[in-house]
């Protein structure tokens, strides 16, 4: 049996400031594990993972991609000055990919975007002039023009020691709220999006100092958040819980507003201390995490059966992990550095590769494309 994907690979460009082409597409054909030696649970057989070439786009810097949810278009954020917001239309199998939107955003080194939770917008991270800007989308949900501008900026007054770098936008599930990691300001900022589609602050998530939070995942009733640390290289677990209220408060009342605060704070790396951290994901059933870690090259597995986070396995990957995605149960592994994709499978509390890496030079974000 064989299972076909499509996948989008974004990263920094020979026209930019890097080595690779800008956007890739990839063809990828998976067997799945089913031989005697898949069944041993011999390490490094049975995936027989194949990626061949399709559109390539040379745009500067691409250094994030999203598919829309029909999975028609490819937006991309560029890493330049200013930020750039390019969304292509693909064809059915990737041989053709036309740039249908090119809009000049008010800021500079964008390097995230997220759907907004009214599916009318596109939420921008700019790491470089630290602020999130939204655009809205056309009824054939084509970038049209930029619409609001939150600058991190103003959460700063009297700190000038502190230089806000939002690196990452999650809407949170099972709620309207948007998460925003801040690595400058070791915050998560919470937001809420009105009806006009601009962005409003309705509370944060306070991280120690030097913890650099970039990227983060929520379960799927975000009762609980998991924050990856660059700086620290420790994962924060923030959970939910309902502010106090006066013992008499009527029946009638409103439910009782909810806050967070961060319970744990793991190590993600069993062989580094000082690793910076960069992407972080649930598995399927919730019941582990995958962070990757640069300074020690891995990627990280831990299970979360007990109260607290615990690393459970570690795998190396090329240099510089920046981004990884899964399929299924392969994780593909974007090592920047590397110029690589790593291919690897979970098997319980194990990491194994399974295929030879795929070449991408300055891989740095990976997407798959939804089933159509």
């Amino acid at each position: 049996m064989s299972t076909h994907a499509l996948l989008a690979v974004g990263g920094y460009s020979t026209s930019g400031t890097g080595r690779g082409p800008g956007i890739q597409l990839l063809a990828l054909r998976a067997e799945e594990p089913g031989t005697d030696a898949d069944r041993s649970g011999d390490p490094g057989t049975g995936s027989g993972l194949t990626a061949e070439p399709r559109a390539v786009v040379d745009l500067p810097d691409p250094s994030f991609v999203l598919w829309s949810a029909d999975g028609a278009l490819l937006h991309a954020v560029l890493e330049t000055d200013p930020t750039r917001l390019v969304t292509l239309r693909v064809d059915e199998d990737g041989n053709r990919a036309e740039i249908v939107a090119d809009l000049a955003l008010e800021g500079t080194g964008g390097c995230h975007l997220a759907h907004g939770p009214d599916g009318r917008t596109l939420l921008i991270a700019q790491y470089g002039s630290g602020a999130v800007a939204t655009v809205g989308l056309d009824e054939a949900g084509v970038p049209s023009a930029q619409i609001d501008l939150d600058d991190h900026h103003d959460l700063v007054d009297g700190l000038p020691d502190l230089a806000p770098h939002p690196h990452q936008i999650v809407p949170l599930p099972g709620t309207e709220v948007l998460a925003v990691p801040d690595l400058g300001l070791d915050r998560v900022m919470l937001y809420r999006q009105n009806a006009r589609g601009d962005i409003d602050v309705d509370g944060e998530i306070p991280l120690s100092r030097g913890s650099g939070p970039r990227h983060l995942v929520a379960d799927h009733e975000s009762e609980q958040i998991h924050i990856a640390c660059e700086l620290s290289g420790m994962v924060a677990t923030a959970v939910r819980a309902a502010e106090p209220t006066a013992r008499a408060v009527p029946a009638v009342m409103p439910p009782a507003p909810r806050r967070w605060s961060v319970r744990s704070m793991t190590p993600a790396s069993t062989r580094a201390a000082d690793a910076a951290l960069s992407h972080i994901e649930l598995v399927a059933d919730e019941s582990a995490l995958l962070v990757a870690a640069r300074g020690p090259d891995t990627l990280c597995l831990l299970s979360l059966d007990a109260m607290r986070p615990q690393a459970v396995a570690e795998a190396e990957v090329g240099a510089h992990p920046r981004h990884f995605t899964q399929w299924g149960d392969l994780v593909l592994v974007a090592a920047q550095e590397g110029d690589r994709i790593d291919v690897l499978r979970r098997r319980g509390e194990r990491l194994e590769h399974v295929a030879e890496p795929i070449p991408a030079p300055s891989a740095a974000c990976l997407a798959v494309r939804p089933t159509r």
